[in-house]
Parts: C-alpha cells; structure tokens; sequence
C-alpha cells in the first residue's frame, strides 16, 4: 500500500517543497518499508524556480532527500493532484480555502500543517477504539487516519489569533505557517525550523496510525 502526502503553498518555492523534502527524508529513514508518495505544488506559481536557498541550507546534503530538493522545480497545482493524495497539508488557511474551492470533495483530508499536528495530539476517544477494532479486519491507511483528523474537527481547540491586531502589525495567524520568503533571513531560517519539526511530529502521529494493526 502506499502513502500518499500531498504539501501546498502558494509559490512552491520554500514552504511546501522544504515540508515534503523532510518527511521524505523521515519516511526514508523509517524501518516500517512503507511505499510513500510525497509531493508538493503551489497555487499560484507563475514560472518555474528551484527550491529557495534558505531551505536548501536547511536540507542535510547526506540526506536521502537531498538530491530530489537539489532538483526541485516549482508546479502549478493540477485538479489530478487533489484526486490522486490520501492526505493534502497546506501551509496556511489560505491555500486551504483555495483547494476547497477548486474541489470541495478534498475538504474532509484537507488541514493545514499546524491543524493537523494539533488534531493529531489528542488522545483517542473511546468512540475512536471502537471503531478502529472494528475496522480491525483492514489495515490502517492514511486516508483513514485524514478521515480521522477530520472527525476532530470542531472538538479540538486550535491556536487562535487573540487580541487586537495594529495596522502595520503583521496578519500572520497562529494557525499558520507564514510565507516569510522575502522575509529577513533569521526570521525565514527560524519559520523553516519550525515546520521542520512539526513536519516530523507529525510523521510521528502518522506512523503511529498505520503501525496500529501491525
């Protein structure tokens, strides 16, 4: 079986392309000898450019994934692609609602990154055991663990913007991962870092999921 993960940004030049370069280096290191599927796009990507220098900076040159992020070219999202991945993670709500109205059916395994890693941390519900030993005859796939995402919706608490926000304050929600690409390098590098180590947490709740019925 394999595992299809699909990253969205807007450009695809830093955010989505540099998540879908670590969980493949994740899932490339994995013991489990799952088939995965990792690929990004962006929704507006005008022309093609390879992946932006502060990621690559970022991205381990021994690493399994280096040389796919070394060759990288920026993508225009394609309707097939919504049809063809068990899971879509979008850096923002923005590219979410995008997606949303490209293809309303792809809303229920839909999230952005920091939605589903927040959804991912809560504990199973009794009404989730049961259905998971009821399922116990198929294997656990991760088109299932979306479906299981998705039913947290609205019962878990996300990070929410509080307080007023000043004109020339940034937009910037909690819920986000912003696009700080013309950004200062620090605040780029620290931004990158920081959806590195979400992006592996949330491999970790992936593979967690589909370990289940092993």
């Amino acid at each position: 079986m394999s595992h299809r993960v699909l990253f969205v940004c807007a450009a695809n030049v830093c955010r989505s392309p540099f998540m879908a370069t670590v969980l493949d280096d994740e899932t490339s290191r994995g013991s489990d000898g799952a088939r995965w599927e990792i690929r990004s796009r962006g929704i507006s990507v005008v022309r093609s450019h390879p992946m932006c220098r502060v990621a690559m900076s970022l991205v381990d040159p021994g690493s399994p994934a280096a040389a796919s992020a070394a060759g990288h070219q920026s993508t225009q999202i394609a309707h097939a692609d919504l049809e063809d991945h068990d899971l879509i993670i979008t850096a923002s709500r923005e590219e979410r609602a995008r997606l949303a109205r490209m293809r309303p059916s792809t809303r229920q395994r839909t999230f952005t990154l920091k939605e589903a890693v927040a959804l991912g941390r809560v504990v199973p519900e009794q009404g989730e055991l049961r259905r998971s030993a009821g399922e116990a005859d198929s294997a656990p796939s991760l088109a299932g663990y979306a479906d299981l995402l998705d039913q947290r919706r609205g019962r878990v608490v996300l990070p929410q913007q509080t307080g007023l926000r000043l004109p020339w304050s940034s937009p910037n929600d909690p819920r986000d991962v912003p696009d700080v690409h013309h950004d200062s390098a620090r605040r780029h590098t620290r931004v990158l870092k920081e959806s590195r180590d979400l992006v592996r947490e949330l491999y970790g709740q992936m593979s967690r999921h589909l370990s289940a019925g092993a």
